[in-house]
C-alpha cells in the first residue's frame, strides 16, 4: 500500500491549531478561538501561501438558507482571528488581505498528519519514486507519541511534501488513461487557443511562490511565440490562481479551447513540473506529464514542454519557431532564482514592486553580466517605474536607464520580444521618434504575436499617427489576449473617446466599473466622454469621483476644474486653480492639466506659456494633443500648431 496523509494540526510561529478539537494554542495555552474565525483559519492553513477568495468561505461556512450579512459576519471573523493572533491588517505576519478578492496565510505552516492508505495499483505512470514516498509516510506519528513530537514533526513536513506529489501523480496517471478512453471523443485534437493557469506551488513555503509563478510566465512566454496558437496573458490568468472554478467555465469566461494546469517544486538543485492539458469545452483531460530535471537544466525542460503542448494540439511550428525554441541562453541557476523573484516583484505593478525588482535583477546581472532577459527586466522597470510622480529618480533618468537596459538586452539576444516592446513604447512615449517606435512595435509582435503588452501600446501609438481603425483593431486584439486586464478594458473605451465614439466609449467604461468600481481612470474618461456631449452634470460627478478616487492628485484635480469650467462653475474651476497654485513649486509647476484648466476659464495666454513650460519633461499628454475633443477650441490657434508640429504629431 502507498501512504498518504490527511491533516490533523498545524504550528506556525507559537501557535499551534488542533483542527480535530478545534482548539488554538499559544506556547501550550489555549486561546478564545471558536466556530466560524477557527474555521477561517483552519482553510487558511490548509492552502498556506494561496489566495482563499471571500466566495470560498462564504460556500464554506454560510450555508445557502442561511440569510445573514456575510460581508459583515466574514469581516468581524478576520478581525477576531486577528486579535487572537495579534495580527494586523496593515503589516500582516500571518494572514494577508487581497482586497475584493480574499485572503492569504503568508508564514510558515509545518503540518502534521495521519496517514491515509491509497491502494498502489491506482498509482500509475509519471509517478515519484513510490519506495521512498512509502518510507516517509509509513513512518508518520500516532496520536500520544509526544515524546516523538519535534522529531515526528520534522519527519510530516518532509512527507507531506511527498505525499503531496503522489497524489498529483495519482491524478496524472488517471487523467492519462482517461486520456486514452476519451480520445475518441476528443475530434482532430487540433486547438487554436490556450490558456495556461497558475502552477500550483507544492513546496508548502509561500516563499517559493516566486518559481511557480516563474515557472507559469516561462512557460506563457515560450508558447506566446507560436504564431498559430492564441495565448492568454498572464494578468488575465493568474486571476484563477487558487480558484475552485471548473475547467469548462474558465474556458468560457477567458474564451479558449484548452487549458494547461499542474504544479511545480524545487528542492535543492532538482526540479519537478507536472502538467497536464484539457479541453475546455467538456473538462476531458487529454494529456499529462511529468518532468524531472536538474536546475541547470530548467530552460530546456520549459522549451520541452512548450514543444509538447504544440505537438498535442498540432499545431504546427514554422521554421524559425522552432529555430527560437531552440535557441537559449546559457544561464546561472542562481542568476536565473534572482530574475524570477524581479519578474515576481515587477508584476505586482507598484512602486514598490518595481524598486524590488530593480535591486533582484541587478543581483542576477552581477552573477551572468551577459544575461538579457535581465537587461529586458530593468528596462520594463524603469520605465515603469517613470509613470510614478513619487519615485526618486527624475522622469528623464528612469526613462534613459529604461532605453539603456533595453538596447543591451536586445544587443545580446534580438529575439526579445519584451525588450523590443520596451524600446518601442520609450521611442514613442518620450523620444517622440516615430519611425523608430513603428520598426520596434512590429518586430516586438513578430517576435511574439500573443504579447498583449506590445499589442496594448502599439494600439495607443496608432492613434497617435491617426490610424484610428488599425488602433481599435490593434487595442480589441489585446483585449482578447488578456481578457481580464482591468488596464486593457479602460484603455478600450480611452480609444473609443479618442475616437469620438463616445456612446461605445461609455459603455466600455461602465463594463470596466462592473469588474472593479474602486478603479478611478473609468471616471475620467466617462467624465470626458460626457462633456463631449454635453451632459455637463454627468461630466463634473465622474471627474469629482476620478479625483477622490484618485487620492487627491493634482493632475485629477485640475482636469476636475477644466471640466466645471467648460461645465460653466467657474467659480468653482477657480477655487481648484488655487488650491493647485498653493502646492510646492516644484509638484504645481509639473501639472500638465494647469494648461487645460486655464484655457477654460479663458486664459489663453498664460495656458500656452505653461505648455512652453512644461514642453522640456515632454509629459505624457501631449502626443495625444490632436485626439482629445476639450481642446477643439484651441486648434486654430498657431501656437497650439506648433506644439502639435514641434512633437511630431499628424
Amino acid at each position: 500500500m502507498a501512504a498518504l496523509s490527511t491533516p490533523r494540526r498545524a504550528r506556525f510561529g507559537d501557535f499551534v491549531a488542533d483542527f480535530d478539537s478545534f482548539q488554538l494554542h499559544k506556547r501550550g495555552i489555549r486561546l478564545k478561538l471558536q466556530g466560524q474565525p477557527f474555521q477561517i483559519l483552519r482553510l487558511l492553513l490548509q492552502r498556506p501561501g494561496q489566495l482563499v477568495t471571500r466566495e470560498e468561505l462564504r460556500l464554506e461556512l454560510w450555508a445557502e438558507t442561511t440569510f445573514v450579512d456575510f460581508d459583515a459576519g466574514l469581516n468581524a471573523g478576520i478581525r477576531r482571528l486577528r486579535d487572537a493572533l495579534n495580527d494586523s491588517a496593515e503589516e500582516p505576519r500571518f494572514i494577508e488581505t487581497l482586497p475584493r478578492h480574499g485572503y492569504r496565510f503568508i508564514a510558515p505552516v509545518e503540518i502534521e498528519a495521519e496517514p491515509l492508505v491509497v491502494p498502489r495499483d491506482e498509482v500509475l505512470g509519471g509517478s515519484p519514486d513510490l519506495g521512498q514516498v512509502e518510507a516517509a509516510a509509513s513512518s508518520g506519528p500516532r496520536v500520544g507519541e509526544e515524546r516523538h513530537a519535534k522529531y515526528t514533526r520534522m519527519r510530516w513536513a518532509a512527507s507531506l511534501s511527498a505525499a503531496c506529489l503522489l497524489l498529483m501523480a495519482v491524478g496524472m496517471g488517471a487523467v492519462a488513461l482517461r486520456s486514452r478512453v476519451f480520445a475518441g471523443h476528443s475530434g482532430d485534437g487540433r486547438f487554436k487557443s490556450i490558456a495556461v493557469l497558475p502552477l500550483r506551488n507544492l513546496s508548502g513555503d509561500p516563499s517559493q511562490d516566486y518559481f511557480a509563478e516563474g515557472m507559469t510566465d516561462e512557460l506563457i512566454t515560450n508558447l506566446a511565440q507560436i504564431k498559430e496558437l492564441h495565448v492568454i496573458s498572464r494578468t488575465s490568468t493568474i486571476r484563477f490562481k487558487g480558484t475552485q472554478k471548473k475547467v469548462p467555465e474558465i474556458a468560457r469566461e477567458l474564451g479558449v479551447d484548452a487549458v494547461l494546469e499542474g504544479a511545480a517544486i524545487r528542492s535543492g538543485n532538482r526540479v519537478r513540473i507536472h502538467a497536464q492539458l484539457i479541453r475546455g469545452d467538456n473538462d476531458v483531460h487529454l494529456w499529462a506529464k511529468t518532468y524531472d530535471r536538474d536546475v541547470n537544466d530548467i530552460l530546456s525542460l520549459q522549451i520541452d514542454l512548450a514543444r509538447a503542448i504544440a505537438s498535442e494540439i498540432r499545431v504546427q511550428l514554422t521554421p524559425q519557431e522552432q529555430s527560437r525554441l531552440a535557441s537559449t541562453q546559457s544561464v546561472n541557476p542562481e542568476g536565473y532564482q534572482f530574475y524570477l523573484r524581479g519578474r515576481y516583484c515587477w508584476n505586482k505593478r507598484t512602486e514598490a514592486g518595481y524598486n524590488k525588482a530593480i535591486e533582484f535583477f541587478q543581483r542576477a546581472l552581477a552573477i551572468q553580466p551577459d544575461y538579457a532577459q535581465a537587461y529586458a527586466g530593468l528596462a520594463d522597470s524603469y520605465a515603469l517605474l517613470g509613470t510614478w510622480k513619487e519615485g526618486g529618480l527624475s522622469r528623464a533618468e528612469t526613462i534613459s536607464l529604461a532605453r539603456s537596459n533595453a538596447l543591451r538586452a536586445i544587443q545580446l539576444d534580438d529575439n526579445l520580444a519584451e525588450a523590443h516592446a520596451s524600446l518601442a513604447s520609450i521611442s514613442y512615449v518620450y523620444d517622440w521618434n516615430w519611425p523608430l517606435a513603428d520598426k520596434e512595435f512590429h518586430h516586438a509582435i513578430e517576435l511574439n504575436p500573443n504579447y498583449a503588452t506590445a499589442h496594448h501600446w502599439y494600439a495607443h501609438y496608432c492613434f497617435s499617427r491617426n490610424r484610428i481603425e488599425e488602433g481599435l483593431h490593434e487595442i480589441r486584439l489585446a483585449q482578447q489576449l488578456d481578457p481580464q486586464s482591468l488596464m486593457i478594458h479602460n484603455d478600450v473605451g480611452q480609444l473609443l473617446y479618442s475616437a469620438r465614439r463616445y456612446d461605445e466609449a461609455i459603455e466600455e467604461e461602465r463594463r470596466t466599473l462592473e469588474m472593479d468600481e474602486t478603479l478611478p481612470w473609468p471616471h475620467h474618461w466617462l467624465g470626458l466622454s460626457y462633456l463631449a456631449k454635453r451632459q455637463y452634470a454627468e461630466a463634473v460627478t465622474e471627474l469629482q469621483t476620478f479625483a477622490r478616487l484618485s487620492n487627491g492628485d493634482p493632475g485629477a484635480l485640475a482636469l476636475l476644474g477644466m471640466v466645471e469650467a467648460r461645465a460653466g462653475y467657474h467659480k468653482e474651476a477657480k477655487q481648484i486653480l488655487q488650491q493647485l497654485r498653493a502646492l510646492p513649486p516644484e509638484q504645481y509647476h509639473s501639472i500638465l492639466e494647469v494648461a487645460w484648466l486655464l484655457a477654460a476659464l479663458g486664459d489663453r495666454d498664460e495656458a500656452f506659456a505653461w505648455l512652453e513650460k512644461i514642453y522640456p519633461d515632454r509629459p505624457r499628454g501631449l502626443k495625444g494633443l490632436h485626439l482629445v475633443a476639450f481642446l477643439d477650441p484651441l486648434r486654430a490657434d498657431p501656437r497650439f500648431q506648433d506644439l502639435q508640429r514641434r512633437v511630431g504629431l499628424p
